[in-house]
């Protein structure tokens, strides 16, 4: 039953695009999961694109970025290979931060790099750690997306690469 909620779809072009950027491929599934349940063909209310749910405007960035001419956000390749190196593009900015690329992808970079200076004046620290920033952030939608990602990755992990959830959470937590 744990396989049917948690499915391993597209499993060569997820291994193969986490290959590529260097990222385990149970954050992969989790953000998957999380933005589209596995279905190519949805489109948001906001006018988000395919498995990965990106935004015309960040695919023609990335596209640039990586050197495409042409592509197709609804084809499922494209799409899993613009969600992964966008998603890799947010790790590396924030410092290497599993969470904090979770946060920015669904919120923006710019909010939450101001959600964590001010998280930092609140509590009266130069750094809050994640799991506490977690808890605090101020917009619901986020806070919530950031515990479907760290829920989903930690069982994809378990279920289907023998990691323990623990280990899981304090990787995406750093």
């Amino acid at each position: 039953l744990l396989a049917l909620a948690f499915p391993q779809n597209y499993t060569t072009a997820i291994k193969e695009t986490c290959e590529r950027f260097g990222q385990e491929e149970y954050i992969l599934y989790a953000l998957i999961r999380s933005e589209s349940f596995f279905n190519a063909k949805v489109t948001s209310h906001a006018g988000a694109v395919g498995l990965t749910q990106l935004m015309e405007s960040t695919a023609g960035d990335i596209a640039r970025k990586l050197k495409f001419s042409e592509y197709d956000l609804t084809d499922t390749d494209t799409n899993i290979l613009f969600g992964a190196f966008y998603f890799e593009e947010l790790t590396r900015r924030l410092d290497g931060s599993i969470i904090l690329a979770a946060f920015s992808y669904n919120g923006g970079i710019s909010r939450v790099r101001s959600w964590v200076k001010s998280a930092a004046m609140q509590f009266g620290s130069r750094k809050v750690p994640n799991d506490l920033f977690l808890e605090a952030l101020p917009y619901a939608e986020t806070r919530e997306y950031g515990r479907k990602i760290l829920s989903a990755a930690a069982m994809y992990a378990w279920l289907y690469y023998g990691v323990s959830p623990s280990v899981v959470a304090s990787e995406i937590l750093k």
